[in-house]
């Protein structure tokens, strides 16, 4: 599988009125083509500021960004998206790199009707009439699997369901054929049902197009359902990454294992969730960031501990691990 994007050492310090956090700080990750892989972990764990930064959406007066994000074009050309002048971002911003946010209601606006939206959309980035557009739209709505598509457009964003206003964000990231979908909690503030409609919505997509996805959530039972491989973040770091299979059946990091015990599986036994002091965002981490909340923590668990390598594709950054 060739790869598609390449996220090397991500650093990102934000400058708040009460100083810096430290966002990110370090993380290593990369995507394959038509891949499906996962950056699961908690709130405030940095996932999503690993995802804004792939298509630069931080504010640049209030950001530090460092390291490299290197992305595969459609033109075969790679570039470090990071150092790229704003004019190359914007031609790849929704043309070559789109993203669904978690609030689809927010993410349109409630006094312009679906179509009007969806051909703007379409429009900057294909060279079509308004009536090409409005064709384009009807197809991508059909294509997401929705209802008179047609009849819909013609909505305003208040007429139609959660479910169908993200399956419609969805039509609108993936009409201009992007080599990368970032998908933000995408099934946030939805029912059961309609979660796994979208997700299975998303891998028909990938398959489809060999579109590859990058999913952002805090819900193991969503990279189970979608992923090929995951990356555990916590407190801006990598903590374990893989193949689901291998991380869901052998997690070796603490915070893997304790994010496993909370999610729900059908049974009635009591969740379990995590107890001790969160680390210090404004403040360089020495050792390993999950120390004062693991059960397992012991000798050495202070100090530096890099990931490390438990197969070909397996890695945790746990002394305890095992591995080389």
């Amino acid at each position: 599988m060739d790869r598609l994007l390449d996220i090397k050492d991500l650093k990102v310090n934000l400058f708040t009125a009460y100083g810096e956090v430290r966002g990110v700080r370090g993380v290593s990750a990369e995507v394959g083509e038509g891949e499906i892989v996962g950056i699961v972990g908690e709130s405030g764990c940095g996932k999503t500021l690993t995802a804004k930064s792939i298509l630069g959406l931080h504010n640049p007066e209030r950001t530090e960004l460092s390291g490299k994000i290197e992305f595969c074009r459609k033109n075969g050309g790679i570039i470090d998206l990071i150092s790229a002048q704003k004019g190359e971002m914007k031609k790849i911003r929704g043309s070559e790199i789109s993203m669904v946010l978690q609030d689809s209601s927010a993410a349109l606006s409630p006094i312009i009707t679906i179509g009007k939206q969806m051909g703007e959309v379409i429009s900057a980035h294909k060279k079509v009439s308004k009536s090409e557009a409005a064709k384009i739209a009807e197809k991508l709505l059909y294509d997401v699997g929705i209802s008179e598509p047609g009849t819909r457009l013609k909505c305003l964003p208040g007429e139609l369901s959660g479910g169908q206003l993200q399956r419609i964000c969805i039509a609108m990231a993936i009409s201009s054929e992007p080599r990368l979908l970032i998908a933000d909690e995408p099934t946030t503030a939805l029912d059961a049902v309609t979660q796994a409609q979208i997700l299975e919505l998303l891998k028909n997509l990938s398959a489809e197009r060999n579109m590859a996805i990058l999913i952002v959530t805090h819900n193991f039972s969503v990279v189970k359902r979608l992923c090929d491989r995951v990356y555990v973040m916590y407190a801006g770091l990598i903590a374990e990454s893989g193949s689901v299979k291998e991380v869901i059946e052998d997690p070796r990091h603490r915070y893997t294992r304790d994010l496993l015990q909370s999610v729900p599986d059908g049974t009635k036994k009591r969740l379990k969730a995590a107890s001790g002091p969160l680390p210090d965002i404004y403040s360089d981490i020495c050792g390993c960031p999950y120390f004062e909340r693991c059960a397992e923590r012991g000798e050495g668990c202070e100090k530096e501990v890099p990931l490390k390598s438990l197969s070909g594709s397996h890695f945790a950054a746990c002394i305890k691990a095992g591995g080389e």
